[in-house]
C-alpha cells in the first residue's frame, strides 16, 4: 500500500478540521505529500526521515534544518512503514492528540485500501465475465482457476437473459447470478438454470419498452448468450408482440433461415414414434389432423375413432413435444419436423 497525494491531503484536511494545528503527511521516504501548508508539499521532513529510520515516534522541540517543533508518528500498514504523520506545535501541547490523529489516519488508509481492493476485484470480475460469456471453447485450467478465485462455479448449468431497452432499475442478484453490459441499451444476466430471475425483472418493468431474450441452459454459457440475443433479433424482425422472447419457442424460425441450426428434437420425436405401434398411431393421427385442417369430425371419421379418443391422442402429442397441434405455429413446426424426418429417413 502506497499513500497517494490525494489520500495524504484528505487525511491532513480531515484532521485539521478538528485540530488547531498544521498536519503534514509524509511518504515512505519522508517527502511531504499532504499538508495544511501548501508551500511545504514536495520538501523533505527531517523529523519524518528520523521516525522512519528509528521506527518510532520522534518529537522535535526546537526548529532545526527543515523541521519545525512537533510530533512525527510512523504509519504502519501490514507491519511495514508506509509514511509518517506529523503534527506541528509544541510536543507537550500536541502530544495528547497524537493517538487520535494516528487512528484517524489508519482508518482512512484502510478504507482506501479496501476501496482499491474492491475496485480491482470488480475490474477482474468484469474482465473475466467478458471472456466467459463470449468463450465458445471448453473451459481450460486457466479460466477455471480465475472463476474459482471469483467464486464462480463453471460446472453449473446456466441460462443467459438479455434485457434490451430502457431500464429504470436493475433487479437484485442472488448468489451465482451475474450481470454484464453488452452495449448501451442491452444488459446480459447469467443465472442458474432454475433461477426465478424473470419474475424479479417482470416486477420492475411494464410490458412495453423492453424485450427480454432467454437462451437455453448450458455449462458453456456463450451458447445461451447467442440464443438470448438471437431470440430478441427474431422477435424484432418478425414484429412479434411478446416482451419475453424464449429462444426454444423461436428456434423453428431460426432453423428456417439458418440450416446449420439443429432441428433434431422434432425429427427424433418422429423417429421414436415410428419405432413402436402406439407411436405410429400418434403419427398417423397428427398427419390426418394436418390433412383435414383440424376438422375433428372428418378426422374421427377417417380414423374410425371417437372424438374423445382423437382429443386424447392430440393431447399426447402436446405432452411429448411441448407443442400444441391446435396452435398454428406449433403445428407448422410439427409438420416441418415430419417432412424432415421422412426426407432424411433411409429407405428400407
Amino acid at each position: 500500500m502506497k499513500i497517494s497525494q490525494a489520500l495524504a491531503q484528505e487525511i491532513s484536511d480531515k484532521v485539521m478540521n478538528v485540530l488547531p494545528y498544521n498536519v503534514n503527511i509524509m511518504d515512505e521516504i519522508g517527502l511531504i505529500i499532504g499538508s495544511g501548508d501548501p508551500k511545504r508539499i514536495g520538501t523533505y521532513h527531517q523529523g519524518a526521515v528520523s521516525a522512519i529510520e528509528k521506527g518510532t515516534i520522534v518529537s522535535i522541540y526546537h526548529s532545526e534544518g527543515g523541521s519545525q517543533p512537533g510530533i512525527n508518528m510512523p504509519i504502519h500498514f501490514r507491519n511495514k512503514i508506509i509514511g509518517v504523520i506529523g503534527i506541528s506545535g509544541d510536543p507537550n501541547m500536541v502530544g495528547p492528540f497524537a493517538e487520535l490523529v494516528l487512528v484517524t489516519a489508519d482508518l482512512l488508509i484502510n478504507q482506501e485500501f479496501l476501496f482499491r481492493e474492491r475496485r480491482i476485484q470488480e475490474q477482474m470480475k468484469e474482465e473475466f465475465l467478458y471472456q466467459w460469456v463470449f468463450r465458445s471453447e471448453q473451459y481450460d485450467a486457466a479460466i477455471t482457476s480465475s472463476a474459482e478465485a471469483l467464486g464462480i462455479n463453471l460446472k453449473l448449468e446456466r441460462k443467459a437473459i438479455v434485457v434490451k431497452g430502457r431500464t429504470t432499475r436493475e433487479p437484485y442478484l442472488l448468489e451465482q447470478e451475474f450481470s454484464f453490459r453488452l452495449n448501451q441499451d442491452s444488459i446480459l444476466y447469467v443465472v442458474p438454470s432454475d433461477s426465478d430471475f424473470i419474475k424479479r425483472i417482470e416486477a420492475l418493468h411494464p410490458p412495453d419498452g423492453i424485450r427480454i431474450g432467454i437462451g437455453s441452459h448450458y455449462t458453456i454459457v456463450s451458447k445461451s448468450v447467442h440464443e438470448a440475443r438471437r431470440a430478441i433479433e427474431i422477435a424484432e424482425k418478425m414484429d412479434l408482440p411478446q416482451m419475453i422472447c424464449v429462444y426454444q419457442e423461436l428456434k423453428f424460425i431460426d432453423y428456417l433461415t439458418n440450416k446449420h441450426i439443429s432441428f433434431t428434437e422434432i425429427t427424433n420425436f418422429y423417429k421414436e414414434l415410428d419405432e413402436n405401434p402406439k407411436g405410429q398411431e400418434l403419427m398417423e393421427t397428427l398427419i390426418c389432423y394436418i390433412k383435414n385442417s383440424g376438422d375433428m369430425n372428418a378426422i374421427s371419421k377417417e380414423l374410425h375413432i371417437h372424438r374423445n379418443s382423437l382429443a386424447y391422442r392430440l393431447q399426447r402429442v402436446e405432452v411429448l413435444t411441448n407443442k400444441n397441434p391446435k396452435n398454428f405455429m406449433d403445428l407448422f413446426q410439427l409438420f416441418t419436423g415430419y417432412i424432415l424426418y421422412k426426407m432424411q429417413k433411409q429407405p428400407l
